[in-house]
């Protein structure tokens, strides 16, 4: 799909300042469809979609008491930030585009508890060791330089209080031709890459998902620290496989159900890496035929009439039909099918578990019939 204002950032000793003006220019242009490109078509639907993604995905499996402060980084207008402000007792939102946060400014005047502040990489209006829970989705995806995101995994070790969650989406695919090349397509990480940079950083890892596709998500906690505030206010409790329905999907997938299972469990693989050999299978197959199959590889199902459409648009649009098997492995209807809830005796914030044995998050209010795209 061509972007426009997808510039190179190459050369540039500011690609801060690329970034800013291209996201100006798609605010200009059209807010709604660049930060939501699956529900920008409406105010109703765009709006109604932030609701969708802070249930299904900013806040699956984590719980915010009334009194939490939570932050957005690149909140756009302020799409997911409206239905927080009824979570929490302040919401902080920032992005780099002018632009944007003067639409925020304006969309959220009505919101007393949440304020929007434009950034140039950092958090710094907000004061060290104040915040419970610190967000992004579909923002470091388009960020051109790996040291913009590495600030931003500073900053909210900064604001954030010991205990405190930090939950963010990153591209996980394999490094192409077309990663970290301008100012839409951004970098992209290897799961044990951010893992080990997050730690680093002073965060222990919770639960990683979705690695090798697109929507990888991290949730992670802040390490306590002598003389600083603990936060209660956001509490994490994961999920684990569910072995027979792990089997059935290798089945489905034509691999050995029980050698799947253990290859996952072990950490050794993932689902996205086993659904190679489908996507191979299918390259020549037709749209509509290809994402029956893939609905029903990957959910057991045949998909609704609306799903199938929009994927068959999304394919016919020249957008890699990979990304209709990431968005389906991204889906909460995948979530409910393949785990459950982890034992309470083990669903603590502070519990540690290897990536493959986590819950999976998701794309956007990617029900499985929605397709994603970027904010």
């Amino acid at each position: 799909m061509k972007i426009p204002y997808a510039r190179s950032f190459f050369g540039s000793r500011r690609p801060s300042r690329l970034m800013r003006k291209d996201w100006d220019l798609r605010a200009r242009e059209n807010a709604l469809f660049y930060i939501d490109c699956g529900h920008g078509e409406s105010e109703t639907e765009f709006w109604a979609s932030g609701r969708k993604d802070l249930d299904l995905l900013i806040l699956r499996g984590i719980s915010l008491a009334p009194d939490a402060v939570a932050v957005e980084i690149g909140c756009g207008i302020g799409r997911i930030l409206r239905p927080l402000a009824g979570r929490a007792a302040r919401a902080y939102g920032v992005d780099i585009s002018r632009e944007m946060v003067r639409r925020a400014r304006r969309a959220l005047r009505d919101v007393p508890n949440v304020r929007v502040f434009r950034t140039k990489g950092a958090l710094d209006k907000i004061p060290t060791a104040s915040c419970d829970f610190v967000y992004s989705f579909i923002v470091f995806q388009h960020i051109p330089v790996k040291s913009a995101v590495s600030l931003y995994i500073g900053e909210a070790v900064r604001v954030l209080k010991g205990r405190g969650i930090f939950r963010f989406q990153a591209d996980g695919r394999a490094s192409g031709e077309a990663a970290g090349t301008d100012t839409w397509n951004g970098v992209r990480y290897a799961a044990g890459e951010l893992r080990g940079e997050l730690e680093a950083a002073g965060f222990e890892v919770l639960d990683a998902t979705g690695e090798d596709t697109q929507y990888m998500w991290f949730t992670a906690c802040r390490r306590s620290e002598a003389g600083r505030p603990e936060s209660a206010a956001a509490q994490f409790s994961g999920a684990v496989w569910d072995v027979p329905a792990l089997e059935r999907l290798g089945g489905r997938l034509g691999h050995d159900p029980a050698e799947t299972a253990v290859r996952i469990l072990r950490g050794e693989t993932g689902v996205r890496l086993l659904a190679e050999g489908f996507i191979a299978a299918h390259r020549d197959t037709a749209p509509a035929d290809y994402v029956r199959r893939a609905y029903r590889a990957i959910l057991d199902r045949d998909p609704d009439p609306d799903g199938l459409a929009f994927y068959i648009r999304e394919i016919e649009s020249g957008i890699a039909r990979e990304n209709v098997v990431d968005c389906l492995i991204a889906s909460p209807e995948f979530d409910a099918k393949h785990r459950t809830k982890r034992p309470a005796a083990e669903s603590a914030t502070s519990a540690t578990t290897r990536p493959s044995l986590t819950a999976e998050s998701t794309r956007p209010s990617l029900t499985a019939e929605s397709g994603p795209e970027e904010a």
